[in-house]
């Protein structure tokens, strides 16, 4: 077998090995299934504040000031019935 070969410290070395890989491929799996899980929640959490948004904007005020603040930074948008939405802050995340 392959142990015969190997000497003892062989067998070590490769057992060190392989259970690197398997810790590394175990870490890679908990990092991306992490990454989605939190994608997922971003887009629920976002298609639950444009629905909000769209509630405040078909109601019958004039202009509808919102404030929002998330880890991207801080926006103001203002909604006005008779003109295009103005948006102030961080502009790059739109």
């Amino acid at each position: 077998m392959l142990t015969e070969v190997l000497s003892d410290y062989g067998a070590v070395t490769l057992a060190l090995g392989l259970a690197g890989a398997a810790t590394g491929l175990a870490r890679t799996c908990i990092a991306h299934r992490t990454r989605r899980l939190e994608q997922r929640e971003m887009s629920a959490r976002t298609a639950a504040r444009m629905t909000g948004w769209a509630g405040l904007a078909g109601t019958h005020h004039e202009v509808v000031r919102i404030s929002e603040r998330d880890r991207d930074g801080q926006r103001e948008v203002e909604l006005n019935r008779r003109k295009q939405p103005v948006v102030t802050g961080n502009e790059e995340t739109a």
